[in-house]
């Protein structure tokens, strides 16, 4: 097939052009940098807890944020996904509420739980019923650029996180740092677009592989938690499909036993397994055996390894590595499934009977 058949196909599917937002993460990351200088500025400086209130992609880039910082910080980052704040917050305690709606219900009755506590809180959003609230509250609200799925802004959304742990001395990355990171991603993302050789197109190889298949992605309990629960929630709404995660060692002392299920059963399952060069060593063990075990049981099995070198900055081009690929792989297995990666029709569903039910 020609590579102009190859985009023409793509897009009669992926009709509001998900893959290119994947694409532009480096361009997101960029943007969002230059806008996080207000959010830096209106946060008290010297907590040792930070608290990320957020759902779904709006969520995920606090998660990134913690297996980040988590090797060298002695900062505590909690996320949090319910309704009110968790009862250590208090008055020195600061509190980052992320909805890129703005109209998220759970990080509402966050942000206005804050309010009542007297918290120091921070908004990040693209407008909505947040954005007005935190306006008329005086609390500072960092507006990204709208339009798009919440799942979709990771780099309006994470990157504002990781500026602001930087400002704050929870890590340490220079902006030209940040600038070489986002060109290596980039390199990276080139590799992986529609019209690149397939030879070398990890994800799209991938997305053909998973075709049918359950993904079930494994990771270490270090850099990639976060990446690996993302690769599973971008499986769910731009695939449509069932995906499921979980890492070691945990997974070692319970899932695995999981494996003796009947072999129709297991001939569902792919396996993806995510590691990176500063998992500990016994946990890299762990994984290698337990790969070469599960391998021969399942319908299809990937090893991916983040690519990056040393360093914080090392860490973080690691981490958008997988991201990336995990991304890219979604968008591609909904197109290799006949389905539009964006809609999101049961959820929609769902929050209209909601809507319904307390009207």
């Amino acid at each position: 097939m020609m590579a102009h058949d190859h985009s023409a196909r793509h897009y009669r599917i992926d009709t509001e052009r998900m893959l290119d937002k994947a694409l532009g993460l480096p361009d997101q990351m960029a943007e969002a940098w230059d806008l996080a200088d207000d959010l830096v500025e209106c946060m008290p400086a010297g907590a040792k807890t930070l608290i990320i209130c957020g759902m779904g992609g709006s969520a995920i880039g606090g998660q990134l944020l913690r297996d980040l910082i988590a090797e060298d910080s002695d900062v505590s980052v909690h996320i949090e996904r319910g309704y009110t704040l968790p009862a250590f917050a208090g008055k020195k305690t600061p509190v980052v509420c992320v909805s890129y709606s703005g109209n998220t219900e759970e990080v509402l009755g966050c942000f206005r739980d804050g309010l009542e506590r007297g918290v120091p809180m921070a908004v990040i959003s693209s407008g909505g019923i947040l954005t007005e609230e935190a306006k008329k509250a005086g609390v500072t609200a960092l507006r990204v650029p709208g339009g798009m799925p919440p799942r979709a802004a990771l780099g309006y959304l994470f990157t504002p996180l990781l500026k602001l742990a930087a400002c704050w001395g929870f890590c340490s990355i220079e902006e030209e740092e940040f600038r070489s990171v986002l060109r290596k991603t980039r390199k990276l993302l080139d590799k992986c677009a529609l019209e690149a050789d397939l030879a070398g197109n990890t994800p799209m190889q991938l997305a053909k592989r998973l075709y049918g298949k359950i993904p079930l992605v494994y990771s270490g309990n270090g850099l990639l938690v976060g990446a690996a629960y993302r690769w599973k929630c971008q499986f769910n709404e731009n695939s449509k499909c069932l995906a499921f995660v979980n890492n070691f060692p945990e997974l070692g002392h319970n899932e695995i036993m999981g494996w003796d299920s009947p072999e129709k059963i297991l001939q569902e399952i792919f396996l993806v397994m995510l590691t990176d060069i500063d998992d500990h060593p016994r946990v890299s063990k762990r994984m290698d055996v337990t790969y070469e075990m599960l391998e021969p049981l399942a319908a299809g099995a990937i090893k991916l390894n983040s690519v990056g070198g040393p360093g914080f900055a090392g860490r973080l081009a690691r981490l958008l590595s997988i991201v990336a690929l995990g991304d890219l792989a979604s968008v591609y297995l909904a197109v290799e499934s006949g389905k539009d990666p964006t809609p999101i029709d049961k959820i929609e569903e769902m929050k209209d009977k909601l809507r319904s039910e307390d009207e």
